[in-house]
């Protein structure tokens, strides 16, 4: 009985074809979006009453988040190799904070930016909520949101580094955006410059993640406009593949038979 529960509970989070998969997949983007919200409102100058319930309610879905991150390492095969896999650490960071919620630990803190990030989890799959989507459609997606989450992580990092110590330059999520925006671009008009070390090092970190991260997928968006250049979209009704040779009567990755009408 105990088996059946966890293998599952194992399937609705990789699921992305049923509509419980789905609905749990749309529940928990929806609840990192508002956590986010969250994140910037408290940035800004607004009634404590607010500030409170804005708390509150952050509180209860960082609960839910743990609940998740409990549950999914309670269903691994592998718990070392779940542990350390590069999602389980990202949704790790994501609820630290919650645990030194009292402490001004500025380090932990931080990492209420990461949130963000928990979303990619969601765009290595083709088969996206809702049905199918042409890769190339994948690959851009993951660019905007790669820019997305670049933009946001850095507003973030920037803000709790120099918000104390620079209050006039960055007072509100904003200034930091458009200071991160403006890094990021390499335009640096100049009106606004970090004050601390902690602050110069994140907009080196800005700079180099600008030039790495979102070249590397344009260059994947490319790679897959050459590749596709001389194919036939047929989708392979057994593994998916898309693209196949014009004269191609087999699939290339499973072998499975293909058909289409020749030229």
């Amino acid at each position: 009985m105990l088996t059946e529960i966890k293998q599952r509970i194992d399937f609705y989070f990789e699921d992305l074809s049923t509509p419980m998969g789905r609905i749990f997949d749309l529940v928990v983007i929806a609840l990192i979006f508002l956590v986010c919200a969250a994140f910037v409102v408290e940035t800004y100058d607004i009634p404590e009453g607010t500030r409170k319930a804005i708390k509150n309610i952050e509180t209860i879905i960082i609960a839910i988040f743990i609940i998740e991150y409990l549950l999914r390492f309670w269903v691994a095969k592998r718990k070392l190799k779940h542990f350390l896999h590069i999602y389980s650490l990202i949704d790790l960071a994501a609820i630290l904070p919650i645990f030194f919620a009292q402490q001004h630990f500025q380090l932990i803190r931080v990492f209420r930016t990461l949130r963000i990030i928990r979303l990619i989890r969601f765009l290595e799959n083709q088969h996206f909520f809702f049905g199918s989507i042409k890769p190339v459609h994948l690959i851009i997606f993951r660019i905007i949101y790669i820019m997305l989450a670049i933009v946001f992580v850095s507003s973030g990092l920037i803000f709790y580094a120099e918000h104390e110590i620079n209050p006039e330059k960055f007072r509100t999520f904003f200034d930091a955006v458009y200071f991160s925006v403006a890094t990021l671009t390499t335009v640096g008009f100049g009106d606004i410059t970090p004050l601390s070390n902690y602050g110069r090092a994140i907009t080196i970190l800005i700079i180099v993640s600008g030039i790495v991260f979102i070249p590397w997928q344009v260059r994947n968006l490319i790679a897959h406009f050459i590749y596709s250049i001389n194919k036939v979209s047929l989708i392979c009704k057994e593994c998916g593949l898309e693209y196949h040779d014009s004269d191609a009567v087999h699939c290339k990755r499973c072998g499975s038979k293909i058909y289409h009408k020749q030229g």
